[in-house]
């Protein structure tokens, strides 16, 4: 009896192994913060729909973007980003099985505690974190969410992956200009996860 537990105990992880896909995607691009104030205009009411997570419509996506565009380009210090994402994809049905991404240099807003949920197309995946308006930020107590979107996403047929994250952040004691707004846009090529060393 002890030798079939034994046997089970070997066999659980094998099969695990074939019926999941690791796929490795190495994504460049821009890492963007502002701390500039929208002004009461009919974009930054067009953006309430966005923060609604239930419209986020391709209408309140142009409208979040035409929003961020309100700031001057001297407004926003970028830099360089690099992010790799890990995947692992379930062979089966090609759901996401596991998903872990790294930042260099990590941007200490991201949330690794948001809620996500996982969107699935015949052009592949894409798995959107969100938190909620006015919901306290747990890495910074004294701020609160404006916004909190990011959306990771891998495509099957061109095989490149994405991150876009917009990341707004509020003073929970209601100061103005001390209030961030981050944006990360990076893609890039994925392929087969292979060790190298």
């Amino acid at each position: 009896m002890k030798y079939k537990f034994l046997f089970l105990i070997i066999l659980i992880p094998s099969l695990h192994a074939q019926s999941t896909t690791k796929v490795i995607c190495e994504l460049e691009g821009t890492y963007s913060i502002t701390y500039e104030d929208v002004t009461k205009n009919y974009l930054s009411e067009g953006i309430e729909l966005f923060r609604n997570l239930a419209v986020q419509t391709q209408q309140s996506i142009f409208l979040l973007q035409k929003a961020k565009s309100n700031f001057a380009e001297e407004f926003w210090q970028k830099d360089p980003i690099t992010v790799t994402q890990y995947w692992e994809i379930n062979k089966k049905d090609d759901t996401m099985v596991k998903l872990n991404y790294i930042f260099e240099p990590s941007p200490t807003w991201i949330n690794p505690e948001a809620k996500w949920v996982e969107n699935n197309t015949d052009k592949g995946i894409e798995i959107l974190t969100t938190m909620l308006p006015d919901e306290i930020h747990p890495v910074f107590t004294d701020f609160k969410v404006d916004l909190y979107r990011v959306s990771n996403s891998i495509n099957w047929y061109t095989g490149k992956g994405r991150i876009d994250a917009d990341i707004w952040l509020k003073k929970t004691d209601g100061t103005k200009n001390k209030n961030p707004k981050v944006e990360i846009q990076a893609s890039g090529k994925c392929g087969p996860q292979k060790r190298k060393f």
